[in-house]
Formats: structure tokens, sequence, C-alpha cells
């Protein structure tokens, strides 16, 4: 029987969980990060778990996560998303939130869900948008 799972596009913040990190090593669809994603959980990762950058790298492969360069159709998206769409701004900043329209433009059309602990912020994605706990319910193993 086919597995019908749709490719889920995982942001940082859903990698901190490690109970969704263990649930990843059996999801059978395709795990796809953003560039701009693993930069962010590289960020994450060396100045608070005190890890190197390589660690990142064996963390990913363990879980069969990718990660998915940022090419001129996804920076195409993104400006699509930051120019009409409602203008999103970083609630801590107040500047422009870049990196998730960004992100975003690594889903633009369905199947692919983006997994994230920030559903909110990522309202132009329609319903292709869940939280960790959500995707492991959904899509039991």
């Amino acid at each position: 029987m086919a597995d019908h799972r749709p490719p889920l596009l995982i942001d940082t913040c859903a990698l901190k969980q490690t109970d969704f990190l263990q649930w990843l090593k059996g999801y059978s669809s395709a795990k796809i990060m953003p560039s701009v994603a693993y930069m962010e959980y590289c960020i994450f990762m060396v100045e608070t778990k005190k890890r190197p950058i390589e660690y990142v790298g064996g963390v990913l492969r363990s879980i069969g996560v990718s990660v998915q360069p940022f090419d001129k159709s996804k920076a195409e998206y993104a400006a699509e998303f930051m120019t009409e769409r409602t203008r999103r701004r970083c609630r801590e900043c107040g500047k422009m939130d870049w990196n998730d329209c960004m992100i975003a433009a690594h889903a633009p059309i369905a199947p692919t869900v983006l997994v994230t602990e920030n559903v909110k912020d990522f309202p132009y994605l329609g319903g292709r948008v869940m939280s960790p706990r959500d995707a492991m319910k959904t899509y039991r193993h």
C-alpha cells in the first residue's frame, strides 16, 4: 500500500522538541528543512546548546531531514508573500518578518505541510500549517 502522507516542511522551532525528533525518524514521506530554517537551527544549537555546527548536520541525517536550498523560484514566492499579503513584522524587533516568508516559500502549494510551533505566523499557507503535536496525531506511524 502506498504512503499518502504529505511532505513535511520543518520550521526551526519544531526541532526543539525531542518527542517530535523521535517521531520524525519513523515518518516515511519527505522531510524538508528550508536553508534559512537550517541557519536558524545552527544558531540555536551553537548558542544555547553549545553544539558545533557539524552536530546539527548529524541530527538532521539521523532523522532523515534534507536541507533544501533557497533558489530563484522560492525568492519569487517569498516576494509575493511579502508584498501581496498583509505585511508581517517580527513581534520582538518590529522589522519585516522576511525569514518566515522565505520558509513559507518552500511550501507554496499543496500537498506540502509546514510544521511549526508558530502556526499563526503563516496565515498565507491556509490550512497547510500545523504544530508538531498535531502532525504527530494526524500522521501516526
